[in-house]
């Protein structure tokens, strides 16, 4: 029942749709050198996002495939994951509604299980003014993630239903100074409620700046505090682990030849410890770091 009412809304989407956009991209993780902070070594994804949408609403849907190898000194066979999310967003001229869910499906071996497959599901409500050349946004998106064989802190001889709260609001503020030139500040919070976990609750923030000249522009952005198992992009990213992460270095660079043509290179850096589901144990604090290029067209 759910894959036909999810069908029928992607269908009757598409019959009024007045724009569509294609997104595909693939990129790298490269993990700590130190065998002491990290026991993977690399990983490679890729994917695709879509959205199809007008005024009055918009249809997003992506997928993404992950291949992560371990180090040679762990025994423990490639982690292979593949990503669903699919968002639909309503909008009216003073707000905007959405609900969607992010699937996870991955091959865990049950000796060495984290969290294991998932889901999540999304909703989020945001609230916009126009005032002459600016717009401010601010709202709430609310993640419900649920992992229904996955291993606690405390035992890996069972499995066992670990579910988490994730409130995230939001303001952002964007402003045209010129026929070129442009920029937009955000500001985002994240409150996780972990009531599965030793630690039941964490936090964290995020601060990302963006300027566009003309055809091109950039995005700054940082995340501090504690982030375990969280949700960011809006739903379409999910750290499906316990790893703990502290800091977060974002950076993407992005270029309009024409304007439905736009290519862009994306690159985070990551600083955290990583969970050894073995010894249910946190790593010493190492550093991951992410690259991808994307290619979006909009017809």
């Amino acid at each position: 029942m759910k894959k036909f009412i999810l069908g029928t809304l992607a269908l009757s989407a598409i019959a009024c749709a007045d724009t569509a956009t294609v997104l595909p991209y693939f990129g790298t993780i490269n993990y700590d050198n130190s065998a002491g902070k990290s026991l993977k070594d690399s990983s490679k994804f890729g994917g695709v996002y879509t959205s199809i949408g007008n005024l009055d609403y918009l249809l997003e849907f992506s997928y993404n495939y992950l291949d992560t190898r371990y180090k040679d000194n762990v025994n423990v066979s490639n982690l292979i994951q593949h990503d669903v999310t699919l968002v639909y967003s309503k909008y009216n001229p003073k707000y905007m509604f959405k609900g969607g869910i992010h699937y996870i499906n991955n091959n865990e071996n049950a000796n060495f299980r984290d969290l294991g497959s998932g889901i999540v599901g999304i909703l989020g409500v945001e609230g916009y003014t126009y005032r002459a050349k600016s717009k401010i946004s601010y709202g709430l998106d609310v993640y419900y993630s649920h992992y229904g064989s996955a291993h606690n802190e405390t035992t890996i001889n069972d499995t066992t239903t670990i579910s988490l709260w994730q409130f995230t609001p939001y303001f952002s503020y964007g402003k045209t100074i010129s026929a070129d030139l442009g920029n937009t500040f955000t500001l985002k919070a994240n409150f996780i409620d972990a009531k599965d976990y030793l630690d039941s609750s964490y936090f964290s923030y995020e601060i990302s700046d963006t300027v566009t000249y003309k055809g091109a522009y950039l995005t700054l952005g940082y995340m501090g505090g504690d982030m375990k198992s969280g949700v960011r992009d809006n739903g379409f990213s999910v750290y499906n682990t316990k790893d703990l992460y502290h800091r977060s270095y974002q950076a993407k660079l992005g270029y309009y030849f024409t304007p439905k043509l736009n290519i862009s290179i994306n690159y985070t850096a990551n600083d955290y410890e990583e969970y050894n589901a073995a010894t249910l144990q946190l790593l010493p604090e190492g550093r991951n770091s992410i690259v991808y290029a994307a290619v979006s067209y909009t017809f």
